[in-house]
């Protein structure tokens, strides 16, 4: 689901290039439907004035307020999600989370923890008031350490890199495994050309994360590709990028 659009500079979306080329990048959200839960997965951004302000311009048509998109393309209240996994605490993969009053939260503990001290290169990225650090909500998240079962074939796998505590979501379907990749691809392109993405908290870490999606992924939904196609699976990892198949343990 389309949640909105950034401009931003080229380069942060592949590392090492298109310095200086202005872009428009979509913010995607996903609802996985057909498992024993509702799950969506990332948020979007809470208010595009806001982000227009403090990051970068943003904009966000009607229909792309994110409860009216789950609404539109799945048929879903906010109030009936059950679980919301955030692949990490950006205010651009977790701005809706408050909408949400009913779901728990997953998300890996390490980005928990970074999100509350994180690099003076990434602060802008993570606003308090989105964590729900209050204690009632501090109780409705869930806590991971590495690879996790969420339910029936809906796994989360630790992808670190773009931040330290960046997790990935593996969903098996009756087509192949769908990678939800957050930004540890922000494209295809980064997959592809095994290339991480440019803001990155660790080069090595990303690295290693991009190899572990070509290990596991038969499609892929990318963080900001705009050849997304709404309502999809997402695109198909071209056969020249997959690497031979492991359990995403």
């Amino acid at each position: 689901m389309p949640t909105g659009w950034l401009t931003v500079d080229r380069s942060t979306q592949v590392y090492g290039r298109y310095f200086g080329q202005s872009v428009k990048v979509p913010v995607w959200s996903t609802a996985i439907v057909g498992a024993d839960k509702k799950i969506v997965v990332d948020t979007g951004i809470h208010d595009p004035g806001w982000v227009s302000s403090f990051v970068c311009p943003c904009e966000q048509a009607p229909e792309e307020r994110l409860e009216r998109a789950l609404k539109e393309y799945v048929g879903w209240s906010a109030d009936e999600v059950d679980i919301v996994i955030n692949t990490h605490l950006h205010y651009d993969h977790s701005g809706g989370n408050t909408l949400f009053r009913n779901a728990r939260f997953v998300v890996q503990y390490a980005e928990w923890e970074y999100a509350g001290q994180p690099l003076p290169t990434q602060s802008a990225y993570y606003q308090e008031f989105l964590l729900g650090r209050e204690p009632l909500a501090y109780f409705r998240w869930q806590f991971v350490n590495g690879v996790a079962d969420i339910v029936r074939g809906v796994r989360v796998v630790p992808t670190p890199g773009h931040t330290p505590g960046h997790q990935s979501v593996a969903v098996e379907t009756a087509d192949g495994c769908v990678v939800i990749t957050g930004d540890c691809a922000n494209c295809m392109e980064n997959i592809v050309d095994a290339t991480p993405v440019g803001i990155v908290h660790e080069t090595a870490a990303e690295l290693a994360s991009l190899r572990r999606i070509r290990q596991i992924a038969d499609f892929v939904i990318p963080g900001h590709d705009p050849d997304v196609v709404p309502g999809t699976s997402g695109l198909t990892l071209p056969l020249s990028a997959r690497l031979p198949h492991i359990a995403s343990q």
